[in-house]
């Protein structure tokens, strides 16, 4: 990085892991993501040419390099990614000069061990190769195909030819006919990516030009490394050897007889402690799903190294130490990392007892039908819910003989692929109006003025007016306006885009959505209420007429912002904020934002805790934000140089750009964050404020719901007319209603008694016994088919037999629903006398017709989807008890 500083570029600090304001990757994976905007002209660079070494993980969509992970000398989730980047400043000829020169003489690798790649067709980059590297001229500057040389960040966004390094590690590595450039051994290995960046891949699947072509340079960290220390792998380097010397010592595991174990560990670590540091959760969703595979690979590597408990979370320490003074988030978040980590380890080992156990049914089932071949949609299901691999999964079914169906398998994986890529479609609907206005010959100069955070109506220019497509309904057209000043806010930081109405002469436009265009441009979206798209055009004011003040006057319009919902929305805004101190005050500094919406309805808050709020600790928070709004506190805005708004407190929120000046939004004493969006003058304007939702969204992200003002002011009325009807109800005052449901409860639960007393007595006949006895050696085995039957009446029954001091074990069988309903059941002298245990006896007698169930060794129950002849079950039931 100091040697791209010292030829101009800005040194920028790396983005997060999780990219929240990009819905098109799961994962931060390269350096170019946070210039993603840049690129595509969307966001004009605040400089030329930047340099940045940023934090990646590839192990979901496009780039996904997880399976490899641990088999490989290179692969990694999570990596750093050194790189420089032209903002249509320098490009093709620069960036080879600049590689080559650092290549050589910076690091000082022997030239004559290097190679050059480019992409086929690429003449250019090919006669700039043998200029600044003459050395290769000898055969070695290759070309290859779209595979090996043409980079793209996912199905969309930007893209382009590619030339890269490579090194070679020498004969030791291989000489075989497959140890080449690209190969896949590990003789030569690409050091340097040259990306030049010159189209767009659209969600049509067209392929745009650029605005200005531009270069992003990709240098794996722990390559070059591995290059510059000699090491056999990247996981030879020191971070990677530290932690690898911490498995060793917790796992009691020898690092030569695990190699690949002990590398899936180290390098996986790394990913759910950034990720999760970060602002992740682990959940059965997107790249919460994608963590939550990675932390169970890791896991089950674990027990091959012979961890018998929950391991993981010890090694966060390690990686802190390591990494910590560089990436300091992870440091501040280490406690909270290390109890999620804990917590999911502790769920997956259960998770895992469980798909052996499923495992072992699906054999017993699949021997049982005569075939040798366990189905793919099961090995899938046991993939999918249980994180069994594929590789696991025949591994222990080839033990027992038996073989998987990989056809089968790849198919239901194909089928949840398409599922996710359908999930994603609105990524391509969300461009579909850009696309359209980015085809337009804009005929303007100037960005859109931003006056919204001052007033909410303003005269204005109409600069543009087009059709546009609708997101809603292609079928209706919208009308798209930009203005030469707005006080429209547009939807940015969690916050939604204002509504209101642009009025001009003849014509009367509803706004309905608000975007930004280029970074400059805001477009405001509707549908028209009065008048034509010829009167609106009539209003349009091309750039060589803007001076002439009797042809621009007419033509203005006034655009209105509607008053009333925007004020919903900064009182939720700034409650937001409130929320956020609030919450970091009772639960602590390891709260950090993890995505949030603030609308006209409601606030929404997701942050980072390992688990649930208490009651008290909820009230808390709400009476700390209460207490602020009380004191009618003037909110606070000023303009200042980021790294200056920092030092002073000011929290920046996660995911969220800043450039160099940012506005600081306070609550003196209470709260001070970076943010763009509107808020109200002082506290005391927000209302009431009650948080209607607290729950986990993932593990260790939690999401918090609120209201303010009106709709808060709406569910008090509405509660108290609730409280007035159950008082009278109970015909009890308000103040003695708990007393009053309390005692409903209690009424309740000894009516239910009674009735399940005399259930009991219906079923057993008073001390009449019901059902046909066996004796099994000292046990009396009762069975009772009750045909169709609710559970209740089945469990009472169950209970009067189970109750005897004899050793007693009871079977019933019903029809409940439409399906069959099975209960076991074990007196305690059956228990201690002859170790009979109704849990594991259920379970091993439904396996066999394809029913599930278990529970305590005195009470279990399960089912079967069809009817079951309980006479069989009696048999089975019989045979497991005398084995």
């Amino acid at each position: 990085m100091e040697f791209f500083r010292q030829r101009g570029h800005r040194l920028v600090e790396s983005s997060p892991v999780v990219p929240f304001d990009d819905p098109t990757i799961l994962f931060t994976n390269a350096g170019m993501n946070q210039f993603k905007d840049v690129f595509t002209g969307k966001r004009k660079p605040d400089f030329p040419r930047a340099t940045s070494s940023q934090k990646c993980i590839r192990a979901g969509g496009k780039h996904n390099d997880l399976d490899n992970v641990g088999f490989t000398a290179r692969h990694h989730t999570f990596f750093e990614m050194l790189g420089n980047f032209s903002f249509g400043d320098y490009f093709k000829a620069e960036a080879i000069e600049y590689g080559w020169e650092w290549v050589t003489k910076t690091l000082g690798l022997p030239k004559d061990r290097l190679y050059a790649t480019v992409y086929l067709d690429d003449d250019e980059a090919y006669r700039l190769w043998a200029k600044f590297a003459p050395e290769l001229r000898n055969g070695r500057i290759l070309r290859f195909g779209k595979k090996d040389n043409y980079w793209s960040m996912g199905d969309i966004g930007p893209c382009g030819p590619c030339s890269e390094i490579h090194f070679d590690r020498g004969e030791k590595f291989g000489d075989g006919p497959n140890d080449i450039i690209n190969g896949d051994t590990d003789r030569f290995v690409e050091i340097w990516n040259l990306v030049f960046m010159q189209f767009e891949q659209m969600p049509d699947g067209k392929l745009v030009k650029l605005p200005k072509p531009s270069v992003d340079t990709g240098a794996g960290l722990e390559r070059i490394t591995a290059i510059m220390n000699d090491a056999e792998s990247n996981y030879g380097i020191d971070i990677f050897q530290s932690l690898i010397r911490s498995i060793s010592e917790i796992t009691g595991s020898r690092y030569e007889d695990h190699v690949p174990s002990h590398h899936v560990v180290a390098d996986h670590i790394r990913a759910l402690t950034f990720a999760l540091s970060d602002g992740a959760g682990i959940s059965n969703e997107g790249r919460g799903y994608v963590l939550r595979r990675i932390l169970r690979r890791a896991a089950r590597h674990g027990r091959e190294l012979g961890a018998k408990e929950p391991f993981l979370h010890k090694l966060v320490p390690t990686l802190v130490g390591e990494m910590g003074d560089v990436y300091p988030e992870i440091r501040q978040k280490k406690d909270y990392v290390v109890s999620v980590i804990e917590a999911e380890e502790e769920s997956f080992a259960r998770t895992l007892d469980t798909g052996l156990e499923l495992l072992s049914i699906l054999a017993r089932e699949v021997k049982s039908n005569g075939s040798s071949v366990i189905p793919g949609g099961d090995v899938f299901r046991l993939y999918d819910t249980y994180g069994f691999p594929y590789d696991l999964t025949e591994t222990i079914a080839a033990e027992q003989g038996l073989a998987l169906d990989r056809e089968g398998f790849d198919k239901a994986m194909a089928a949840q692929q398409e599922r996710s890529r359908g999930a994603a479609s609105f990524e391509g609907q969300a461009w579909a109006i850009e696309d359209v206005l980015r085809k337009t010959k804009l005929d303007i100069r100037e960005k859109t003025e931003f006056v919204g955070y001052e007033v909410l109506s303003s005269l204005a220019i109409v600069r543009q007016v087009l059709h546009a497509e609708t997101l809603d309904d292609p079928s209706q057209v919208t009308y798209a306006l930009i203005l030469d000043q707005t006080p429209f806010y547009v939807e940015a930081g969690g916050q939604i885009t204002d509504t209101g109405v642009i009025r001009g002469r003849n014509v009367v436009v509803l706004v309905d959505k608000i975007f930004l265009l280029d970074g400059w441009f805001y477009v405001h979206l509707g549908r028209m209420s009065k008048g034509t798209f010829e009167d609106l055009k009539e209003l349009a004011v091309p750039h060589d007429r803007l001076d002439d003040v009797t042809f621009v006057e007419p033509r203005t319009v006034t655009a209105q912002v509607d008053a009333e919902r925007r004020w919903d929305i900064m009182r939720n805004h700034t409650a937001t904020h409130l929320a956020h101190a609030a919450l970091r005050k009772v639960l602590g500094e390891h709260v950090k934002q993890s995505g949030s919406y603030v609308g006209d309805d409601k606030l929404r808050f997701d942050f980072s805790h390992h688990q649930p709020m208490s009651p008290d600790e909820i009230a808390e928070v709400e009476r700390l934000v209460n207490e602020q709004i009380l004191k009618s506190i003037d909110v606070k805005t000023d303009i200042m140089p980021v790294e200056e708004a920092k030092k002073s407190g000011a929290m920046a929120l996660f995911g969220e750009k800043y450039g160099d000046t940012v506005r600081v939004v306070s609550v003196p004493g209470f709260s001070k964050e970076l943010c763009g969006g509107t808020h109200v003058q002082n506290t005391s304007q927000i209302g009431p404020f009650f948080i209607t939702v607290e729950t986990g969204i993932a593990s260790g992200v939690r999401r918090l719901e609120a209201v303010t003002g009106r709709e808060a002011q709406k569910q008090m009325l509405e509660r108290k007319r609730l409280v007035l009807g159950l008082s009278s109800s109970f015909n009890r005052p308000e103040s003695e209603l708990l007393a009053g449901v309390e005692a409903l409860r209690t009424e309740n639960a000894a009516l239910q008694k009674e009735i399940r007393r005399l259930k009991t007595d219906l079923v057993s006949g008073a001390g009449q016994s019901l059902g046909s006895e066996t004796k099994v050696g000292a046990l009396s085995v009762w069975v009772h088919d009750f045909g169709e039957s609710d559970r209740e009446t089945m469990a009472a029954w169950m209970d009067s037999r189970k109750e005897s001091n004899q050793p007693v074990v009871a079977l019933g069988v019903g029809m409940t629903n439409g399906k069959t309903a099975v209960m076991l059941a074990a007196s305690s002298a059956a228990i201690e006398k002859h170790s009979v245990n109704a849990g594991n006896l259920l379970r091993d007698l439904l396996a066999e017709h394809g029913g599930r169930g278990g529970g305590k060794p005195n009470f279990a129950q399960g089912g079967t989807a069809s009817a079951v002849n309980p006479e069989l079950l009696k048999k089975k039931l019989i045979t497991l008890l005398n084995g």
